[in-house]
């Protein structure tokens, strides 16, 4: 555990807390509210590190970056820094705010509260130092996003001022569909395609319920290979995501069933899709949709079929095979790579899920289907299906994560002693890891607890 040091600030009035370190980043610990103030005592940004406790990347910044002596000078300088988890208290709402969608994402926020710069996920010390670099230089601009906003809801339309406000608002990561349309309404369809627009709108694009995205999903071949494409695949899948979420929201099945279409032609500029490709792409985000609109029935018929039909014909020694087949082909085609390359951790841990990749995958589907069960259904013969499941998804690969989907599902029929020794296995296996089993543990202290 880390130490805690309280730094009283008398000026203000209240408790600033920081963790004790000797290098690395220095984070307050506290409410939203009084890092916000203390980042007004000290005049400076606040850098936010969204993460999740599941999220591998966050895990590896965290232990990675955070405590490096260049990180620590470049970030105890400009900013002061705050740590929150997306998935509790405060940071379910600061994820909403900002639209928070993938982890971690580093935001850049001002004294009062504004967004100035955004960073996903996690490039390395010097990937981490190069975002912070364009967030101290994003925060000498005195114009604001809500200055921006404010302009544009007055009726200004003219083209440069779109065109700025559209890169302000990509910079931000903030979602630029109503602006993209207006701006399309200020140029000739003839100059939709020319380079700069289409650079425009493969940087600004945020919806695939609109026209740039058509636009772009038509000119995706043509955009092969430059920096152009490249963007606007990127962020045309962030796009589908981010409409995905709005057809949730709203249970709208036929929106489903639009960006499903869209998709596959999205996913079929990466590689030919064979008609099972494309069956199991639209399968799954069905099941999605019905898990999330909490639908249980058809979530069931669809999810049931699926893992009985797909995924548990497929025989442990069936899958083997596969995992040595596709590991022989990944050695080949890795074969050109210096051994210094090779030995690296990296390359280490790709080549460890080589091995078994196929099994990973067949379990991982089995076990999310299984914990959809236990999550959402409570009557014992839908649950000892899901418990069919989840044992083949431990047989496949018996990871702690499988380990608590079974115990949970245990313990929801009654059996308390087979689930609680099933726990304990998936602790004892996580440390062995070399990771936190906090959320492992928290859940056996309630299984152990009488009802």
């Amino acid at each position: 555990m880390k130490k805690l040091v309280l730094a009283i600030v008398f000026s203000l009035a209240f408790s600033v807390t920081y963790a004790d370190e000797t290098t690395g980043v220095k984070f307050f610990t506290g409410s939203w509210k009084e890092v916000l103030a203390e980042a007004q005592r000290q005049n400076k940004p606040v850098f936010v590190d969204i993460y999740t406790t599941w999220c591998g990347p966050c895990k590896k910044m965290s232990k990675e970056a955070f405590p490096d002596a260049k990180v620590g000078d470049k970030f105890n300088a400009h900013f002061v820094s705050y740590k929150i988890d997306a998935e509790k208290g405060e940071g379910i709402e600061l994820a909403r705010k900002f639209r928070v969608t993938a982890y971690p994402t580093s935001l850049f926020v001002s004294t009062k509260g504004d967004l100035i710069y955004r960073a996903i996920g996690y490039g390395g010390i010097d990937g981490l130092l190069a975002e912070a670099d364009k967030a101290i230089e994003a925060a000498k601009d005195p114009k604001t996003l809500a200055e921006w906003e404010k302009e544009f809801e007055s009726g200004k339309r003219d083209p440069e001022f779109l065109t700025t406000y559209l890169k302000k608002r990509t910079l931000l990561g903030v979602p630029s569909g109503m602006v993209l349309d207006e701006y399309l309404k200020t140029v000739p369809e003839s100059q939709w395609t020319t380079p700069e627009n289409l650079e425009l709108l493969a940087g600004s694009v945020s919806s695939a319920d609109s026209k740039s995205f058509d636009i772009l999903l038509e000119q995706a071949p043509k955009l092969s290979g430059s920096a152009t494409g490249q963007n606007a695949i990127m962020n045309m899948q962030q796009a589908l995501q981010n409409s995905l979420t709005e057809v949730i929201a709203k249970n709208d099945e036929q929106g489903l069933e639009k960006l499903i279409a869209k998709n596959e032609k999205l996913s079929a500029l990466f590689r030919p899709l064979t008609p099972e490709m494309s069956e199991e792409m639209a399968l799954q985000l069905r099941m999605n949709f019905y898990r999330q609109t909490k639908n249980p029935d058809k979530y069931r018929q669809l999810a049931a079929t699926y893992a009985d039909t797909k995924l548990m014909v497929q025989s442990p020694e069936a899958l083997r095979q596969k995992d040595e087949a596709g590991y022989k082909r990944f050695e080949t085609s890795q074969s050109f790579l210096p051994d210094s390359v090779k030995k690296g951790e990296d390359f280490q841990k790709m080549a460890a899920y080589m091995k078994k990749a196929e099994s990973s995958q067949v379990a991982m589907k089995l076990n999310n289907i299984a914990w959809s069960y236990y999550e959402t259904l409570t009557d014992a013969k839908a649950l000892n299906q899901a418990l069919g499941w989840s044992k083949r998804s431990l047989e496949l690969d018996p990871s702690p994560m499988h380990m608590d989907t079974y115990a949970h599902l245990l313990y929801k029929l009654g059996r308390k002693k087979e689930a609680i020794k099933t726990q304990e296995e998936a602790i004892a296996k996580e440390k062995t890891l070399g990771n936190d089993p906090k959320q492992y543990e928290e859940a056996l202290a309630k299984m152990k607890v009488k009802p």
